[in-house]
């Protein structure tokens, strides 16, 4: 984490002398000296950072250590207000600039103090012991991968009656590793973040195959991070002689790499082998050491267990189990055969019962976590008072005994592991408070307002920012919730055992405190800061010169405290009652992103044009229905996202209106997100000035506009999301003399009634067109049949959009498509799927089409359909889905299970309610293998895709 400081305050500089380089000729020489000064401190916090990174390697486990970083921290800190302060006062004009001479003085004293301090601390590090991180990696080896491989071996000691939540996983595996005839070697993987179970799954199953099944040699062997290729192959040939007392390959330590490769192969040759590799982090280990691990087509079988799920690739994605954290009762299970695991009846008794479900409340059904505070509380008195003390004074934290710094070890381990360009970034989301769904965009654009993505030459910096959460993602840190249409992360959020650690060591770094209490010490050196749940009057607000970040979430707060935070870069205000944003916001000049989306703000200040630096404003679903005409002046915008919120209710700001926006578009020429605007002939003919533009949405579209808007379109070389509303029910669009057609186009949206009721002729050109989805389009079956041969089409969604009485899907239709979304059709009374046909469909979505009352015929020709789902349909065709006599009882491997969601009404309560069936024999599955859940609330917000 010190190492950070260096980076991220070397690009900060950087960034700052290059957009005031032009200006500070002009200023007086003692800004100039303040700009110098800066450039030659980060020079000499550079030179530290290899100090930095050996110092992290230590982190807590020298005091003396520690304080030194903590020392040079603080230092960082000070240089980046600097810094942010230069850039504050050089956004101002002349005749203002020569008035903050004063201002300029006392920073020029706040660098040399700064730099005296980092000198001083550069001159101790000898003294410290504190020596280049390169000098000393072959001495300091990480506790937390000594710690990982002890709980691995430990794995091989845990009786199968102990282990919880497995069964399933277990034979499936099972099946996989001895049950599959295929003669080729193959590989099985087992992925899931930290302290999920891998080991414990593996290694069990490990045991029972060594032990019963057909193999000729087994051998299970840690990988962890730091392997070298010889000292693992030596590893794994002692495992395959562990049974034999004199082995015939002699002194593996005097072997070098090609001797080791040699015997290896010859003795795995013609054999039936199973290894285990456990913990590997690193494609490498497997592509460094399967040259040596023949495929003799003898049935062999390699598990491999990691954290990260482009190691899992390794394995097809049939063959690849993705470990989640126990589900509740299987936690409980595991908790109390832990804690009470000398009682004869293992259960908790009925008076620690309460505490017992808060503490496990915050083990997240992490198995490791479990455990370990199972264990603690073993030792513990069976009185409330007692559970109450451990739950009040659980903190993950590495330096805790009884197991509880075993977990944080081995979850910090994923943390230490992430190269710098991503470590700040992954403990940025520490922002967010426990159980949000992190938005991807928002994140992103987040990310690059903060100054933590750097441009690379290669993309933008969206790009850029994109490609390190899809990292964050691979390596199980964060968890995705919902993909988009192109199979990305749409929503993400973080374990919450993961959170709270990343919290926790932010705040121990000064760089984020979450708070439902606006009192927050105003001395602290805090660089983002939540306000979560809380209220606060003027007295109360925190006064924090230091603050970056400033998001408020769910809170009553006076907005105009918040220009107390002058050199902020992110403000985000999320469902705040507020009706005005305050002038006085206009004063963050350092601004880069201003979020007030989910809000009831209504106004903007007419001075918005003075936030110069500002990227992203995000306005969606909040109460403003006019911009400011100043707005054109934001020259650096690059994200413009509007819509207002159609009512009062939070969870249902649905529907909402486009936004107008005032003369001077044509000024943003940054801008490269554009959405839900109302579109006017002043508009379009700015858009041709937005060569930048990747997203684009406009509403109140007419035929006027329609022959403007492809000569604006055709300028924009990189956009790839278009959406087009007409301005009312009777607008026709015709879209025929479109010209030129947006081949590049990737996601297109449509609302309106189409010419002629046909798709245009060019539309068949659109073969980039991933997400397709038209409403009130009254299309006939020949535009349905245009759309069919798109070849990379993956989403159709047809809302309202057909007034065929019947659907066919010929033979060869699709051939792609794995989500197709019907819904609203009035004249719909059946469908066909013909054999071959949408050969790929996954999803099925059925809504609101009243004359359907007929199971779609020769549906069981889907053939990779997982999930259909029914919103308000008939109950007619509802009953001819059977119901069953419980979850599980007719569901076995090797049928093509597919689960059926009915979605419907009652009682003012949207529930759910599943069925499983078997569609390799329709009629027969739903006479006898359907298997029906129980009926569900819902929350309602969760189905805005109906509406």
């Amino acid at each position: 984490m010190a190492e950070l400081i260096a980076i991220s305050l070397s690009a900060k500089v950087a960034a700052a002398l290059l957009r005031t380089g032009r200006t500070t000729a002009v200023f007086l020489a003692s800004f100039i000296s303040v700009r110098s000064g800066i450039a030659a401190a980060a020079r000499d916090l550079d030179l530290l950072r290899a100090f930095l990174r050996f110092a992290d390697s230590r982190r807590g486990t020298d005091e003396l250590v520690d304080a030194w970083v903590n020392q040079v921290r603080h230092v960082g800190f000070e240089l980046e207000d600097v810094t942010d302060e230069y850039t504050f006062l050089s956004g101002v004009g002349f005749v203002r600039a020569c008035a903050d001479v004063a201002a300029r003085f006392a920073l020029l004293r706040r660098l040399r103090k700064a730099r005296e301090r980092l000198r001083a601390l550069s001159a101790v590090k000898e003294q410290l012991g504190i020596r280049p991180a390169e000098a000393s990696a072959s001495s300091s080896a990480p506790a937390a991968a000594a710690i990982c491989r002890n709980i691995s071996e430990a794995a091989h000691f845990v009786l199968e009656g102990e282990i919880v939540g497995f069964a399933e996983h277990t034979r499936l595996l099972m099946k996989w590793l001895t049950g599959d005839a295929n003669p080729r070697r193959i590989i099985v993987a087992v992925c899931g973040m930290g302290g999920v179970g891998k080991t414990t799954l593996a290694t069990n199953l490990y045991k029972k195959i060594a032990a019963n099944c057909n193999f000729d040699c087994t051998a299970w062997v840690t990988v962890s991070k730091n392997f070298t290729t010889e000292d693992l192959m030596r590893r794994i040939i002692k495992e395959l002689h562990r049974d034999v007392r004199d082995s015939a390959l002699g002194d593996t330590q005097e072997m070098d790499y090609r001797s080791l490769v040699e015997a290896l192969r010859g003795h795995l040759a013609h054999k039936r082998y199973f290894l285990l590799l456990d913990d590997v982090w690193n494609a490498d280990a497997w592509f460094q050491l399967r040259g040596a691990l023949l495929d003799s087509e003898t049935g062999s079988r390699i598990v491999i267990t990691t954290r990260n799920q482009e190691v899992a690739a390794l394995a097809s994605y049939s063959r690849t189990i993705m470990l989640q954290p126990l589900r509740e009762h299987e936690a409980w299970s595991l908790f109390c055969n832990t804690t009470f695991r000398e009682d004869a009846n293992q259960e908790c008794p009925y008076h620690l019962q309460n505490w017992a479900f808060k503490i496990l409340e915050r083990c997240c059904g992490l198995p490791l976590a479990i455990i370990s505070v199972g264990n603690l509380l073993l030792l513990k008195e069976k009185t409330e008072f007692a559970w109450k003390n451990v739950h009040d004074s659980l903190v993950w934290d590495e330096r805790d005994d009884h197991g509880i710094g075993q977990v944080v070890s081995v979850l910090n381990f994923s943390i230490d592991d992430l190269p710098y360009r991503l470590k700040r970034c992954f403990l940025y989301c520490s922002v967010y408070p426990e159980d949000f769904f992190i938005k991807r965009k928002i994140l992103i654009r987040e990310w690059i307002a903060e100054g933590l993505i750097e441009e690379t030459g290669h993309g933008t910096m969206e790009e850029v920012a994109d490609g390190y959460l899809n990292e964050l993602v691979q390596r199980n840190l964060l968890l995705v919730k919902l993909k988009n249409e192109f199979g990305r992360a749409k929503r993400l959020h973080i374990h919450d055992l993961i959170r709270e650690i990343a919290a926790y060591r932010s705040k121990q770094d000064g760089f984020f405190q979450l708070s439902k209490s606006a009192r927050v010490d105003s001395k602290q050196k805090i660089r983002y800061l939540t306000l979560y749940q809380c209220q606060s009057d003027r007295q109360s607000a925190p006064n924090m010169p230091s603050l970056r970040s400033f998001y408020v979430l769910r809170s009553d707060l006076d907005v105009a405290l918040f220009s107390r935070f002058r050199l902020l870069t992110v403000l985000n205000l999320w469902y705040v009652k507020a009706s005005k944003l305050p002038s006085a916001v206009t004063n963050l000049r350092n601004l880069r992103y201003l979020g007030v989306r989910s809000t009831y703000i209504e106004e903007l200040p007419k001075e918005l044009g003075r936030l110069r630096n500002l990227q992203t404003l995000d306005a969606k679903w909040s109460s403003i229905k006019v911009l400011p005409s100043s707005i054109t002046k934001l020259k650096n915008l690059r994200h413009l996202i509007l819509f207002t919120r159609g009512t009062t209710d939070f969870m249902e700001p649905e529907p909402g209106t486009a936004v107008s926006l005032p003369d001077g578009l044509e000024n943003l020429k940054c801008l490269q997100t554009l959405k839900y605007v109302q579109a006017d002939q002043k508009v379009v003919r700015s858009l041709e000035s937005l060569e930048q533009m990747r997203s684009l949405e406009l509403s109140g579209v007419d035929q006027r506009i329609l022959i403007n808007l492809p000569s604006a379109l055709s300028k924009m070389s990189c956009l790839l999301r278009l959406g087009i509303t007409n301005s009312d029910a009777n607008v026709t669009l015709d879209l025929e003399p479109f010209s030129p057609a947006p081949v590049k186009l990737k996601t297109l949206n449509l609302t309106g009634k189409l010419a002629r009721g046909k798709l245009p002729s060019w539309f068949g050109s659109l073969t980039n067109l991933i997400h397709l989805h038209l409403r009130s389009s009254e299309l006939g079956e020949d535009s349905i049949v245009l759309l069919s041969s798109l070849p990379r089409l993956l989403h159709l969604s047809l809302i309202n959009a057909c007034n065929e009485r019947s659907l066919t899907f010929a033979a060869g239709c699709f051939p792609v498509l794995r989500q197709l979304n019907l819904q609203g059709l009035p004249n719909l009374t059946s469908i066909e799927f013909q054999k071959d046909s949408l050969a790929d469909l996954r999803l099925l979505t059925l809504g609101l089409c009243l004359e359907l009352t007929e199971i779609p015929q020769s549906i069981e020709n889907l053939i990779h359909l997982e999930n259909v789902e029914l919103f308000q349909m008939p109950s007619k065709l509802i009953e001819k889905i059977p119901y069953g006599k419980g979850y599980g009882a007719n569901h076995q491997d090797g049928q093509r299970t597919t689960v059926v969601k009915n979605f419907f009404w009652h009682n003012a309560r949207l529930l759910e309610q599943k069925i499983y069936i078997n569609l390799s024999n329709v009629q027969e599955s739903f006479k006898t293998d359907a298997v029906t859940l129980p009926v569900g609330s819902v929350n309602s917000s969760k189905f805005h895709k109906w509406l």
